[in-house]
């Protein structure tokens, strides 16, 4: 299993081609219809991880650098 690219810091660059059918309107529409609930089902159930995952990420990349010891005077 590959590591998603938001989490390698050299992410390769990836093209996906998708050959779609051509559709009548009222198959787009269901299929859109569907794909619309599976995303609004897939976020209420797993909604509250997602944005614990992101939060955490935030904080770690956020942290204030290391305090310089008052000791160890640069000039």
């Amino acid at each position: 299993m590959r590591t998603p690219s938001f989490m390698r810091s050299d992410p390769d660059p990836v093209t996906v081609t998708l050959n779609l059918p051509v559709l009548d309107d009222a198959a787009a529409v269901m299929i859109y219809n569907f794909l619309c609930e599976l995303v609004d089902r897939f976020d209420a159930h797993y909604g509250v991880q997602i944005c614990r995952f992101y939060a955490l990420q935030d904080a770690a990349n956020s942290k204030p650098p290391p305090v310089t010891p008052p000791d160890d005077i640069p000039f």
